[in-house]
C-alpha cells in the first residue's frame, strides 16, 4: 500500500473558531505509531466541548476536531508490534498531543501503546465501530462501581439510557455483569430500550421519575449502582435513599446541565458541592462520582461480545461529504451545537 504524501483535515485555529479544511504533507511515520487511513468518526458532546474551550488553547497552530475513529492501517511503525498494512482497527486519541490532529481527517497516527485501539471484527461496519469507543469504553469505566456480587441480583438504574452511553450501560450491565437494569428514557424510546436488555423503563416525560424510583425501593431491595448520563441536579436529593450504603451515584456529566460546557471531572472544580459529595460517599456512603475513564482492553472485551452477538452498536445516522462545506461538517456542526450528537451521529470519511 504506496504511503500517502498528503492529509485533509477539518481543524480549527481558535476557540470556538470556523472549522477550515486544511491540507498538509504527511510526515514519516515515527517508530512506535501506526498510519491509519480514517473511513468513519464518530461526532460526540466533548467535541463541541473542546472546541470551544480553554483546554485546547495550550495546544499551538491549528487543532482538530474528533476522538474516536474506524479505518484501515496504511503503515506501521518499525517498533510496533502485532500489527500489519491492511489490518482493519478502531479506537480513540487521548493524547493532549494529539489535539493537533483530530479524527475528522484522512489520515491518523496512532501510538497503540498510549491510545485505546483494537482490530475491527467483521460483524461491525466503519460506521457502527467509529460509534463505538467513548460511549463504550465510558460506560464500562461507570459499571467499575458496581459493589461485588452477592446472594441477591445487582440492581442498575440508567438515566438517559438511549443516549450514546446509556446504550452501552443497558447492555453491558446485562451481559456482562448480570444486573436488573432499570432504564430512565422518553416514552418513544421505550420500545428501543427494552430490546437492549432493560427490565423496566421509567417514562421521564409522564411519570415522575423519583417518586416511581422510591416506590420501587420501598417494595424491594436497595439500588446498587446509578448511572446519570444526563446531568444536574434532579435526581441529588433522592440518591442517598435509592441506594444502599455500598452503592454508588455515577455521572459521566456532573452538575451541569450546558451541553457546550466540559464535563466530567473537570466540573469537580466549577461545582465543589461534588466534592463534598464524593468525600462523604467515600465516609460514610453510598459512594458518589464524576468519572471519565478509559481502558483500552475493554475494547477487546466489546469486540468478543458483539462477535457472539450479545451487544450491537447503534447508529442513528451516518453523515456523508465530511470535507464538503455546504453539505458533510456543517451538518456535523449544527448536531454539535444542539448537543444532539451522543456518540450515534457518524460522519464518513472520504
Amino acid at each position: 500500500m504506496e504511503y500517502p504524501k498528503t492529509n485533509k483535515a477539518l481543524r480549527f485555529s481558535s476557540i470556538g473558531g470556523p472549522l477550515a479544511l486544511i491540507e498538509k504533507e504527511v510526515p514519516l511515520l515515527p517508530a512506535y505509531e501506526l498510519l491509519v487511513k480514517v473511513h468513519a468518526a464518530s461526532i460526540n458532546p466533548c467535541d463541541i466541548q473542546l472546541w470551544r474551550s480553554g483546554l485546547v488553547g495550550v495546544v499551538p497552530g491549528d487543532k482538530g476536531m474528533g476522538r474516536d475513529y474506524s479505518g484501515t492501517v496504511v503503515a506501521v511503525g518499525s517498533n510496533v508490534k502485532g500489527w500489519k498494512v491492511g489490518d482493519e482497527a478502531f479506537g480513540l486519541l487521548l493524547s493532549p498531543l494529539k489535539f493537533a490532529q483530530g479524527t475528522f481527517s484522512e489520515y491518523i497516527n496512532v501510538n497503540p501503546a498510549s491510545n485505546p485501539i483494537t482490530k475491527k471484527p467483521g460483524c461491525f461496519t466503519h460506521e457502527q465501530a467509529a460509534s463505538i469507543p467513548p460511549v463504550a469504553l465510558t460506560a464500562y469505566a461507570c459499571l467499575d462501581w458496581l459493589p461485588p456480587p452477592s446472594a441477591s441480583q445487582r440492581k442498575v438504574i440508567v438515566r438517559g439510557a438511549s443516549g450514546g452511553t446509556g446504550t452501552w450501560v443497558v447492555q453491558l450491565a446485562k451481559v456482562a455483569y448480570d444486573c436488573h437494569v432499570t432504564a430512565i428514557c422518553s416514552g418513544k424510546n421505550a420500545d428501543f430500550v427494552k430490546s437492549l436488555g432493560a427490565d423496566e423503563v421509567i417514562d421521564y416525560t409522564s411519570q415522575d421519575i423519583t417518586s416511581t424510583l422510591l416506590s420501587t425501593r420501598a417494595a424491594t431491595q436497595p439500588y446498587d449502582l446509578l448511572v446519570d448520563c444526563v446531568g444536574g441536579t434532579d435526581l441529588i436529593p433522592s440518591y442517598p435513599q435509592l441506594l444502599h450504603p455500598k452503592g454508588a451515584y455515577v455521572t459521566i456529566v456532573g452538575d451541569k446541565t450546558d451541553v457546550n460546557t466540559a464535563g466530567g471531572p473537570l466540573t469537580y472544580l466549577t461545582n465543589p458541592r461534588q466534592i463534598y459529595r464524593y468525600l462523604k460517599g467515600y465516609l460514610l456512603g453510598p459512594r458518589y462520582a464524576c468519572i471519565a475513564l478509559y481502558k483500552s482492553s475493554h475494547l477487546d472485551q466489546v469486540v468478543s461480545l458483539a462477535e457472539r452477538g450479545e451487544v450491537k452498536a447503534v447508529v442513528q445516522e451516518v453523515i456523508e461529504g465530511a470535507f464538503d462545506e455546504r453539505e458533510g461538517w456543517k451538518k456535523a456542526v449544527e448536531y454539535m451545537e444542539s448537543g444532539r450528537a451522543r456518540g450515534k451521529v457518524v460522519l464518513k470519511i472520504p
